[in-house]
């Protein structure tokens, strides 16, 4: 058995990571649009809009 579990609610897409039984680190998770695997979020993946104020799509790391 692994000692790290990463429990997500599906809900508000906020992940717990807990290592034997204790919880380590809380963070946000985010849908990648383009493979659809989900990834911890973060500020560089997003691709902005026209006027550079809407936060349009989300891509993961992998995808970049």
């Amino acid at each position: 058995m692994s000692d790290y579990i990463e429990v997500i609610n599906p809900r508000t897409k906020i992940c717990t990571l807990i290592k034997n039984g204790e919880p380590v680190a809380i963070y946000k998770m985010e849908q990648c649009d383009r493979c659809s695997s989900l990834s911890k979020l973060d500020e560089f993946g997003y691709q902005k809009g026209y006027d550079n104020a809407d936060k349009i799509i989300w891509f993961c790391a992998g995808c970049r």
